[in-house]
């Protein structure tokens, strides 16, 4: 009766899932979009496929591990 309601659990469920699917399209995806074209580009500069992704996954590892550091 008095003060704000408490949202349902389906409203907070609704509301937790929309903020992961933001932080998914704005951090997340932009990262291994990233890490794809570095290893395209170490790849076309001449490094091998095989260090070429070594590399752009410890980049990608490290970010994100940042990301989970800033959480």
């Amino acid at each position: 009766m008095f003060g704000a309601q408490t949202p349902s659990v389906d409203e907070q469920r609704q509301t937790f899932m929309e903020g992961l699917m933001t932080v998914r399209s704005t951090v997340i995806a932009p990262l291994f979009d990233t890490a794809d074209g570095m290893k395209a580009d170490l790849a076309a500069r001449g490094w091998s496929e095989t260090v070429a992704e070594h590399l752009a996954a410890t980049w990608l590892a490290s970010m994100l591990a940042k990301v989970g550091e800033a959480a």
